[in-house]
């Protein structure tokens, strides 16, 4: 994908984090709910509510850590490119720059995502409790966003043969379904560490993803794939395309 100017990869951003977090979060809530070895639970509310636990939060993240990393990635690419960095590689450039890109959200988002956890189960957190998961988030997101980019760059010839508003969901969302895959054992980690009633630091995410599977099994890596997976691609095939029609009418209006 061909680097965006600034003003688009912002309110291009915009738009997609405010499609994916309306679209999302119910899938979330359940996800979090199930990594952490629970069953999603309504406790007395409508299920309306419950689904939404923690929305304020997850919007007002979506909105600015999903900007983030198109900021991040375009920067980083053109930076790449106008240097001649890795020329001959442009796929090793697209998983550069977008890692580049999730580790900035990746730092950004770790105490909201805390805060976030802890609302969908119920569980309190503290000022203290913000920086829990900062790591696990960082290595969580750059790799997800790396890989993201780097499918969805390699899989541009194919997508070309589609209408361009299913080409920007049907990409957004399969591709986001097999970086997820790939990387999912991580956000599991994650989520147990930000999840945990004592906040304690833990011993990272490897240490945790081991602990994990002596008492459960490797299987307990995967707890609430299909949630995340389904929420990965509703999320962001409707946020790719919501950002790709915010890009082509700022180009439009450019031209």
């Amino acid at each position: 994908m061909a680097p965006t100017s600034l003003a688009a990869s912002l309110a291009g951003g915009i738009a997609y984090g405010l499609v994916a977090a309306a679209i999302s979060h119910p899938f979330d809530t359940i996800k979090s709910q199930r990594q952490v070895g629970g069953r999603f639970d309504l406790n007395g509310t409508s299920p309306f509510a419950s689904l939404y636990r923690g929305v304020v939060p997850a919007t007002a993240a979506s909105v600015v850590l999903r900007t983030v990393p198109f900021v991040g990635y375009n920067s980083a690419r053109r930076t790449m490119q106008a240097r001649g960095i890795l020329d001959g590689a442009p796929l090793v450039v697209s998983f550069a720059a977008g890692a580049c890109g999730g580790a900035m959200r990746g730092c950004l988002e770790a105490p909201i995502e805390l805060i976030k956890i802890r609302q969908q189960l119920g569980a309190p957190w503290s000022l203290r409790s913000l920086t829990v998961g900062v790591g696990s988030a960082c290595l969580r997101t750059a790799s997800v966003i790396g890989f993201f980019w780097l499918i969805f760059d390699a899989s541009a010839a194919w997508r070309a043969l589609l209408p361009p508003a299913l080409a920007d969901f049907v990409g957004g969302g399969l591709c986001s379904v097999l970086a997820w895959a790939l990387v999912y054992p991580l956000d599991t980690a994650k989520s147990r560490i930000q999840g945990r009633a004592d906040a304690g630091p833990g011993g990272g995410v490897f240490a945790e993803l081991a602990a994990l599977r002596r008492s459960h099994g490797v299987s307990a890596w995967y707890r609430g794939i299909k949630a995340g997976l389904l929420r990965a691609f509703l999320a962001n095939g409707s946020g790719m395309l919501a950002y790709g029609r915010v890009c082509a009418l700022m180009a439009a209006r450019a031209g």
